[in-house]
């Protein structure tokens, strides 16, 4: 190795990444119960794309959708960032949201 480099392990980070699962796993009394949720949230997720893509074929939904998509996305704009006081109110809910979930 040359003078000044480093040895770093690719694999370090996603370790360091995976420890709170493995922990959370560790914790879990019913793993049973984990896996399943895991599964029926896979099953879940698929049959959700599959809707999805039935959906899409049909027409006139795609465009509805879309246009629907597009003036909700317009009243958000106007109602939480346009105006500062609306963006300050914005962004603490967001804070209290977090604060909540995090629990702190």
């Amino acid at each position: 190795m040359a003078t000044g480099e480093t040895s770093t392990d690719p694999v370090k980070p996603l370790t360091d990444a995976l420890k709170p699962v493995q922990e959370a796993w560790e914790k879990t009394d019913d793993k049973l119960a984990v896996g399943g949720l895991g599964f029926a949230a896979v099953i879940v997720l698929w049959a959700s794309t599959g809707l999805i893509a039935a959906i899409d074929k049909l027409p006139l939904i795609p465009s509805a959708f879309e246009f629907v998509g597009i003036l909700f996305s317009g009243w958000f704009i106007y109602r939480n960032l346009l105006f500062k006081p609306d963006r300050e109110e914005l962004w603490t809910k967001i804070q209290n949201a977090i604060s909540e979930i995090t629990g702190q």
